[in-house]
C-alpha cells in the first residue's frame, strides 16, 4: 500500500464530501460560520440545551458560546428561554426559522449522497461501509479520541454507529448519550 497515495485519496475523499454533499449553510443574504453551523446543530441534536451544555459540546468557552449565541440570536435562529426556577440557566431553543434551515440543509445533504451512492454498484456500497467502519474502528483505540471525535449527537443517537461501536468493544458498553 502507497501511504502517499492514500493521504492524498483520503484528502479528496474528505474535500468531496464537503463539497458535494456537506455543503455549508447558508441564508440568502448571511452566510453561516462553520462554528455557528455546529452549535445550530447541536441545539438541534439536544433540545432544550443549556449553554453551558453548548460550551461542552463544541469545545468553546462560555464567553465564547455567548458571543456566538449573541450572533446566531440576531439572525434569528436561536432564542434564549429563562426557567422561572434559576433564572442563572439559559436554555437554547432554535426558532422556527433555525429549524427549517438545518431541516432543508440536512434533507439536501442526504439526496445528494443518495444520489452518489446510487451510481455505485451495491456491493461496492457495502465494500465503502465496511471499510469506513473499519478505519474508524483502527483509529478510535481510546475512550478519549472518542469523547474528542463524537458527534455529539444526542437524540439522534444511532447505537450502530461507528463510534459507538469502538466505545462498545474498548468498555463493553454504550456510550450514553451526550
Amino acid at each position: 500500500m502507497d501511504i502517499h497515495l492514500l493521504d492524498l485519496t483520503l484528502k479528496l475523499f474528505t474535500q468531496t464530501l464537503s463539497r458535494l454533499v456537506y455543503e455549508p449553510l447558508s441564508m440568502s443574504e448571511d452566510d453561516l460560520t462553520g462554528v455557528q453551523e455546529n452549535c445550530l446543530r447541536f441545539i438541534y441534536y439536544h433540545d432544550h440545551s443549556l449553554t453551558k451544555e453548548v460550551a461542552d459540546g463544541l469545545q468553546i468557552s462560555n464567553a465564547a458560546v455567548t458571543k456566538l449565541i449573541d450572533r446566531l440570536e440576531k439572525k434569528g435562529l436561536v432564542s434564549r428561554k429563562y426557567p422561572r426556577e434559576d433564572r442563572r440557566q439559559i436554555i437554547l431553543e432554535l426558532t422556527p426559522k433555525g429549524l427549517e434551515l438545518l431541516e432543508t440543509q440536512r434533507k439536501k445533504s442526504l439526496q445528494r449522497l443518495q444520489e452518489i451512492i446510487n451510481r455505485l454498484e451495491p456491493n461496492k456500497v457495502d465494500t465503502l461501509k465496511r471499510g469506513l467502519f473499519d478505519f474508524l474502528d483502527a483509529a478510535l483505540v481510546k475512550t478519549e479520541l472518542i469523547d474528542q471525535i463524537c458527534l455529539r449527537c444526542g437524540r439522534s443517537h444511532i447505537t450502530d454507529c461507528p463510534g459507538n461501536l469502538s466505545y462498545r468493544s474498548l468498555t463493553g458498553e454504550d456510550k450514553k448519550k451526550v
